[in-house]
């Protein structure tokens, strides 16, 4: 699958915002946050995943490490009905969405980077709720709205490591050899979620795995299902 994709050596757009479910769901588009312009908002403080006073601190380190503006919010990190609860947090469907809405027109960036609400990456069910509702928010801005893509990697657990695969035979590669660096110093952050190991196991992986895939329209070739 990785020979088959487009590979591009791209600067990313003047300003950047990446919309996330959780503290180090950024990581995966890290290194084209590394050194321009960036903004971060992030649902959730993690608490599924340990201690959020201890993840919401982890992300905070790595939003400086981007230099980027941050907005943590802290709708509930639930695995289930994730559009009912966050929505019921929120005052409503339309609440959460204008609310969403509203944070891209502040944040006036030239593009938005999100999970794409086929798979979210890794199947979790929050970050394909959250690409959902980019995708619903968006058209609200009008002709103001930014470019919308989509992050089509693949994420694979290994016992001390990861491998990386694009979600779509025609998703972008971006080369990320040079950018790289960003990636492993933003993992190191949230050592609550990993190990010195896996670090080590990003800071070594061979070239041919460091892309950063993305795509302008959800990938139809891969999904979790309903």
């Amino acid at each position: 699958m990785l020979g088959s994709t487009r590979f591009h050596s791209v600067r990313p757009p003047e300003h950047i915002l990446w919309i996330g479910a959780h503290p180090d769901d950024e990581s995966l588009v890290a290194p084209l946050l590394g050194g321009h312009p960036s903004s971060l908002i992030v649902m959730t403080r993690g608490e599924e995943g340990g201690d959020p006073n201890v993840r919401s601190a982890e992300m905070q380190r790595a939003a400086d490490l981007f230099h980027a503006d941050l907005q943590l919010w802290d709708f509930a990190d639930v695995m289930n009905d994730v559009d009912g609860v966050w929505s019921a947090e929120a005052g409503g469907h339309d609440a959460l969405v204008n609310r969403i809405a509203a944070a891209i027109a502040a944040e006036n960036p030239s593009v938005v980077y999100t999970f794409d609400p086929n798979h979210g990456s890794s199947c979790h069910p929050a970050h394909r709720e959250i690409g959902a509702l980019v995708i619903e928010a968006l058209p609200r801005l009008g002709p103001a709205a930014p470019r919308l893509m989509f992050v089509e990697t693949i994420i694979t657990y290994l016992p001390n490591g990861f491998a990386f695969s694009p979600a779509a035979d025609d998703a972008i590669a971006v080369d990320a050899r040079a950018s790289w660096h960003y990636f492993v110093d933003d993992v190191a952050t949230h050592a609550s979620q990993f190990t010195s190991a896996q670090v080590e196991a990003l800071r070594d992986i061979s070239d041919d795995q460091r892309k950063v895939f993305l795509a302008s329209a959800p990938s139809q070739k891969y999904s979790c299902g309903k």
